[in-house]
């Protein structure tokens, strides 16, 4: 009998933990300490000797087992928020050791951050595999959907005797914010300020941004003296990967393959990682590249252009290192850098089988003002982002059939956003008489299966925004279109009419538009025309 425990360690509660505050350092703080407590601090708290060569990076495994090696542990994947790890003996031995070094970790230097352990017992050697529907793995992710599910969440002290609070958390206060000393910061914000300059490091060891620095506070996404700023949130998220760890799960069912199922969990978990981080350095790449020099100083873009400042870039990745990534920028570099990321993540093959299907994913764009509440821009991407969802889900059945996509929607709320996204869309881009006056979401893969593209939308887009086509120097009237567009398919005869224009940008899929605007339920215009001001070409030198 080959006595061993397998361990997972998962967190809870991190969108609070991280986009709770509208201080730019405090979230890319809490995003690194939640990433410590799943990678660097359990890496720090196993026992030796373990397999672990550097959980931060490409190669972060040694080729030792724990069933040939002498091994008293061996972790399977570390990535996307969760770890999971395999110790000899009980649970009681080195696995709850293991277990008590790494929340007093937490505890003592990411306060406020919670995490969840679960254990599972079994025998290598037994008739009990790790994969399969009734496997060691399985049994374990049971026990931890059951603590999450009556986990109860952690009461700080309020205060004793005489206390102040703190500016950002309401909890009692330990010191100031070094940056405004009238700041008075509790032990969760001090943590996260700490973090902030390790964070910088990793990023900037992570990926490259030749002579450029990443943004560190929301002043530095492209504010403009005198004029309203905007910042967009885009949150991206993976297409059916819990399916596609369960079905890798479930492939190896036999005790005899529980080496297999490390394997093959292990290379698509590191895949995975691999897909996210060079996504998001072409992501990098492609802004730096659309950089170009004018009257000494330097720009993006060759409309709507957005001058630089102190070799800042406005951009900043905040969560990273799995399929859930969330990075921030200038509101008008929004979409075109959410679009770049999709494509780049969607043209990679995870590790999942010998078929090496593409890292399909989809996203959500929410534009907002500087000083909007961080929280609820975050909370607005992830509804764009399942709104991608469900559009996905949609071609996914009859009569489409289409097995894999990538899609992203988005929302400028340049007024606030009182309502839930539905609300809002029902009430003033539904027309019950008309349709649709949305063409998002959009899809970025395989574009000519749906008029609904990113493609189209990108067309008739900067067709509007051309120098030297019918629409140049006609912005007024094109403004004017989006309100006959309102009207439908007669409002839009008669702004062509009167305007003496032949006809609308054409799409191929929907010819009747390009003189009426519509086509059965569906708008294909209005979506071009309202982003026109939050859409800079990624186009351009870096010098």
């Amino acid at each position: 009998m080959t006595q061993y425990t397998l361990t997972v360690v998962d967190t809870t509660g991190i969108q609070d933990y991280i986009f709770g505050t509208n201080q730019l350092k405090q979230n890319v703080g809490a995003s690194y300490l939640v990433d410590c407590a799943t990678r660097k601090w359990v890496a720090e708290s196993l026992p030796r000797p373990n397999n672990v060569r550097d959980l931060g990076t490409a190669n972060p495994f040694t080729d030792l087992t724990i069933e040939d090696d002498d091994l008293v542990a061996e972790v399977v994947y570390a990535g996307g928020g969760n770890t999971m790890i395999i110790f000899t003996g009980h649970a009681e031995g080195d696995a709850v050791s293991f277990a008590r070094r790494l929340t007093r970790k937490v505890l003592l230097d990411a306060p406020g951050l919670e995490i969840v352990l679960a254990h599972q017992e079994f025998d290598w050697q037994g008739n009990v595999a790790l994969g399969g529907k009734n496997g060691v793995v399985g049994c374990v992710m049971e026990k931890m959907a059951l603590k999450k599910a009556n986990h109860l969440a952690s009461s700080p002290l309020i205060g004793l005797g005489v206390t102040a609070a703190c500016t950002f958390t309401g909890l009692p206060a330990v010191g100031y914010d070094h940056k405004r000393s009238s700041r008075l910061i509790s032990t969760e914000v001090e943590a996260k300020l700490k973090a902030e300059p390790q964070a910088n490091d990793r990023l900037k060891q992570l990926f490259k941004f030749r002579c450029w620095e990443p943004a560190r506070e929301f002043k530095d996404l492209g504010s403009t003296l005198g004029e309203s700023s905007y910042i967009a949130v885009i949150h991206t998220d993976g297409n059916g990967i819990a399916k596609r760890i369960q079905g890798i799960r479930d492939k190896f069912d036999r005790p005899f393959q529980n080496r297999n199922y490390i394997q093959e969990m292990r290379s698509f978990s590191i895949s995975l990682q691999q897909a996210a981080q060079e996504s998001l350095q072409s992501t990098i790449d492609k802004l730096i590249q659309s950089i170009h020099c004018e009257r000494g100083n330097k720009f993006i873009g060759r409309n709507n252009e957005i001058e630089l400042q102190n070799k800042i870039l406005p951009f900043r990745p905040i969560v990273f290192g799995g399929d859930d990534v969330t990075f921030i920028c200038d509101g008008r570099l929004g979409l075109g850098l959410a679009a770049h990321y999709l494509q780049m993540f969607s043209n990679h093959l995870l590790s999942d089988g010998p078929d090496g299907k593409p890292a399909y994913c989809r996203g959500g764009i929410a534009v907002v003002k500087t000083h909007y509440p961080f929280s609820r821009a975050y909370a607005l991407a992830e509804e764009l982002c399942r709104s991608s969802k469900e559009y996905i889900s949609k071609r996914q059945h009859t009569p489409y059939n289409e097995e894999g996509l990538t899609a992203m929607d988005w929302h400028f709320a340049v007024s606030g956003l009182a309502r839930d996204l539905k609300d809002v869309r029902d009430r003033e881009y539904t027309k019950n008489r008309l349709g649709d006056l949305l063409m998002r979401p959009v899809r970025l893969s395989d574009p000519e299966k749906d008029w609904q593209s990113w493609d189209r939308f990108l067309r008739i887009a900067r067709e509007f925004q051309s120098d030297d086509g019918p629409w140049s120097g006609r912005h007024n009237k094109i403004k004017a279109l989006q309100n006959a567009l309102r009207a439908g398919p007669a409002g839009v005869e008669q702004f062509l009419k009167v305007n003496d224009i032949s006809e609308l940008p054409k799409i191929p899929e929907r010819l009747d538009m390009a003189q009426k605007g519509w086509q059965g339920d569906r708008c294909g215009y209005f979506d071009a025309i309202e982003a026109m001001d939050f859409l800079v070409s990624l186009e351009g030198d870096c010098r």
